[in-house]
């Protein structure tokens, strides 16, 4: 991959929160579930925070989920920017843990329901995607766009698991240990995570908290 030398501030935000997430089950790449409504205040705030701040970016990279883009919707109409929508921004997939709740997966697939709960790098849901690959994927594609997009502002829409990986691998955290254990800062729906990019490395400079905040319960999902 060719690079260069380029200073890159990325805005990626969590999108805001379904009844899914409201009822603690998880959703992944191929839950489809719209925003609610304070799910869309979320991300309302999140359109205006990006406005006031001046962001200069063309577009907005969104997971293609209808809740992903729900959110980059209403950014949309506040910034008056296209979306465009990239595959490898969405959620892990967690195959037949897909839409269950946690009692459920504890059923379905007990020794995934204990990775989940105990160590992150060891989860592979049946007929899902791994953790480890999740993560690759997603830090690619990041890392592709911070490289080859034009703009010195960038905006991704996405989602919570895969951001989590994200964090963790930029700041050299852990993923031995619970999803909700790792040591990064935490992300619940709509919050942006602002980080920077030199052309080489990714540096996380904060979390905006958004004025609309999830429970600690309705945060762990998706």
């Amino acid at each position: 991959m060719k690079r260069q030398n380029c200073q890159k501030t990325i805005y990626i935000i969590r999108h805001a929160q379904t009844n899914a997430n409201r009822k603690g089950k998880w959703i992944g790449a191929r839950s489809v579930n719209k925003l609610n409504e304070y799910g869309k205040k979320q991300a309302r705030f999140t359109a205006k925070y990006l406005s006031e701040q001046n962001v200069d970016a063309s577009k907005i990279f969104s997971s293609p989920t209808e809740r992903a883009l729900g959110h980059a919707e209403i950014i949309q109409k506040r910034l008056n920017i296209p979306i465009e929508k990239i595959h490898s921004l969405t959620e892990m997939n967690l195959g037949i843990l897909e839409d269950r709740t946690q009692s459920e997966g504890f059923v379905l697939a007990p020794n995934e329901y204990y990775n989940w709960k105990n160590n992150l790098r060891k989860f592979e849901p049946p007929l899902g995607e791994s953790a480890v690959e999740a993560s690759e994927r997603f830090y690619e594609i990041v890392e592709f766009i911070s490289i080859n997009y034009t703009k010195n502002d960038i905006i991704i829409i996405a989602h919570g698991v895969v951001i989590k990986l994200f964090l963790a691998r930029i700041l050299k955290a852990s993923i031995e240990r619970g999803e909700t254990e790792i040591k990064v800062p935490e992300t619940t729906h709509g919050t942006i995570t602002q980080v920077n990019f030199d052309g080489q490395a990714f540096k996380f400079i904060k979390v905006i908290p958004n004025k609309f905040p999830d429970s600690r319960r309705v945060a762990t999902f998706g």
